[in-house]
């Protein structure tokens, strides 16, 4: 099963997240680039992402119009999982910009993460139930 068919079957019905898929949202928005970061955004002045990443590698990184898609590389060390893609493609409705340098990072036992993809910069709060982060298994 793809990771986006995963989504929308998660959306649609009272599945439980298989063990091997984390799904991470952003409590505050923040954008940076050379020139350094811009403050983070009202709370209600944006729209959480949705992330969803399986430990195989596929990833998906959804923000307003669309989602950047792709395999990376994962690298799990010390209780950290580390997802890595290149030129991962924005697929939306309406085309997209061309492809995005992409890093994924969550500590497993706190679920807590970060995403670095096309400007966004965001900490994240992420859960599996491979993890404990919700004291459930």
């Amino acid at each position: 099963m793809s990771l986006l068919a995963l989504v929308a079957s998660l959306y649609t019905s009272p599945v439980e997240i298989p063990k091997d898929v984390w799904r991470c949202r952003n409590q505050i928005e923040v954008w940076c680039s050379a020139d350094g970061c811009a403050a983070a955004a009202d709370p209600d002045a944006f729209t959480p992402m949705d992330i969803w990443a399986r430990t195989s590698g596929a990833v998906s990184v959804c923000a307003y119009t669309g989602c950047w898609e792709g395999d990376g590389k994962v690298v799990r060390s010390h209780g950290r999982i580390l997802w890595t893609a290149s030129n991962v493609q924005f697929v939306s409705g309406n085309g997209g910009p061309a492809g995005a340098e992409l890093t994924l990072l969550i500590n497993e036992s706190d679920g807590v993460g970060f995403v670095r993809v096309s400007g966004f910069a965001n900490p994240l709060l992420c859960s599996s139930a491979a993890s404990d982060v919700n004291g459930e298994e």
